[in-house]
């Protein structure tokens, strides 16, 4: 557990919040009761805090604990667990029946619930295992979690959420699951869903790792098992399929109710917002009336957040819900943006409201006051590494200029995101596009040979033939030429060498 986001609890709030709960007994620990670790703790903090649950950590002389109190707030949650009834303790259930089978889990010491009271509570303590999170530096780790996990699907055991924060690595250097509120025991596991399986499990874990061999030695154990060989290609493709799957449903939560996201209802006014963001109808129009207008009828600035308009018309696409949900899909591929605050409809007009970015200047303005050459050179191999992270998410700016493009403090982030689109490929002909337009709206000052260093920056992970390369260039300088350059300070017969 990370240490860093706790937070010490008072033992006697804890303590009161769970008064009059039924407890059950874990046959593992018969003598250990709530009342007995909440004497002796000595202490307690929230380790995890969220709108439908709370994890505390419990230290007592009779053990280490972890609390998870669950509590049915949401109408959702309460409709799942009316229709699911055995869905409440099925981690409870799980972690005996992981015991059982020999496989190394947290153990269960106890459970409670309180028969009546809205809204519906229950609590379930494991005992804390001993233990580091998943380390990537040391092969002898990669082979035991290959067998483990491979242990796990000879025994029918499907994890439906196998990612490595539900994983510890022991002491002793063996794996331990810690959360098994997904898991699954079925007869036997069908190829293609072992597959499926350890591309949920992997696809966290690449973009971790420094070299190969870490995950070579990972599936080298995991077939010495006895099961039919799985391949790397088979494993990288059903990652990529979960990577997609990761990007999609955490980009959906800005639309819904969520611990990140609310859903605003109200009388000619509806839309959604960050919980931490406490606009309302109310400060929306004293916006509307005393901020700063940065471009006529479009945007405003007021109070540090940046507001464009929209008037939502038939047939026509809303620009602002489309930068409200693109903002939260290119945040979550780690492409930087500025933080997207709310969307809100109100009088026919829609609005998208966002971080508004002091600090920041357009990117031909940072470019042309670096003078010192090694200084100029760093900026332009991460702009070009920024753009080829944009092109490899699949991403595309119909409208990929540079004043699109801010810098604050050395960093890149993407602006009038109306325009851009994710799409399930990205043609070379379209990324080509791109870098003509980048290209032509850079100004005098990004000489040929800072442009010749940034397309040889942005291919090196290709490294395609000198040929190619050329042939590549030459289309993006023939885009280039068909411009107007003039609005960039662009006049490419008096580009410097």
């Amino acid at each position: 557990m990370d240490q860093g986001k706790t937070a010490p609890y008072s033992t006697t709030a804890l303590r009161r919040e769970l008064s009059g709960f039924r407890e059950t007994t874990s046959p593992l620990f018969p003598d250990v009761t709530l009342d007995q670790i909440l004497t002796e703790v000595t202490i307690c903090k929230m380790v995890k805090d969220s709108v439908k649950r709370q994890v505390f950590y419990l230290q007592a002389p009779c053990g280490n604990f972890f609390l998870k109190r669950i509590v049915l707030i949401r109408d959702k949650d309460r409709l799942r667990h009316l229709l699911l009834p055995g869905r409440r303790w099925a981690e409870w259930r799980n972690l005996h029946k992981l015991g059982s089978a020999g496989i190394s889990a947290a153990r269960p010491v106890l459970k409670g619930e309180k028969p009546d009271g809205h809204p519906e509570v229950f609590f379930l303590v494991t005992e804390k295992v001993d233990g580091s999170p998943l380390r990537y530096e040391s092969l002898a780790i990669a082979e035991t979690l290959g067998r483990y996990i491979g242990l796990l699907h000879l025994r029918g055991v499907y994890h439906a959420d196998l990612h490595p924060e539900n994983l510890i690595i022991q002491n002793n250097g063996h794996p331990c699951l810690i959360d098994v509120q997904e898991v699954l025991f079925l007869p036997w596991l069908p190829r293609r869903i072992r597959i499926y399986n350890l591309g949920k499990l992997y696809f966290r874990i690449r973009s971790q790792l420094q070299s190969d061999r870490w995950s070579a030695a990972f599936l080298r154990s995991y077939n010495s098992m006895g099961k039919k060989k799985i391949i790397p290609f088979e494993l990288n493709r059903a990652a990529d399929r979960h990577q997609q799957i990761h990007y999609r449903s955490r980009s959906k939560r800005c639309c819904k109710n969520s611990t990140e996201f609310a859903v605003v209802k109200g009388i000619h006014f509806h839309g959604y917002k960050r919980r931490s963001f406490h606009w309302g109808k109310r400060e929306l129009r004293q916006a509307l009336e005393e901020g700063k207008v940065v471009k006529k009828n479009r945007v405003i600035n007021f109070q540090g957040v940046n507001i464009k308009i929209y008037r939502k018309r038939m047939f026509h696409r809303d620009r602002c819900l489309a930068s409200w949900k693109i903002s939260r899909a290119l945040e979550v591929r780690n492409i930087a943006v500025p933080q997207s605050l709310a969307y809100f409809v109100m009088n026919g007009y829609s609005f998208f409201l966002s971080e508004f970015i002091v600090d920041s200047i357009l990117l031909n303005d940072y470019l042309s006051s670096l003078s010192a050459e090694p200084h100029k050179r760093r900026a332009i191999k991460k702009l070009a590494l920024w753009v080829k992270q944009i092109h490899d998410n699949h991403i595309w700016q119909r409208d990929f200029k540079s004043s699109n493009i801010l810098c604050r403090k050395g960093d890149y982030l993407m602006v009038d995101l109306d325009d851009v689109t994710i799409r399930g490929r990205l043609p070379d002909k379209k990324k080509i596009v791109n870098l003509a337009q980048l290209n032509a709206s850079l100004s005098n000052a990004i000489t040929i040979k800072d442009r010749l260093r940034f397309f040889f920056y942005y291919m090196a992970d290709e490294k395609p033939s000198r040929q190619r390369r050329r042939a590549i260039y030459r289309k993006v300088w023939e885009i280039t030429l068909s411009k107007d350059t003039s609005y960039f300070d662009l006049d490419i017969d008096k580009l410097k060498i």
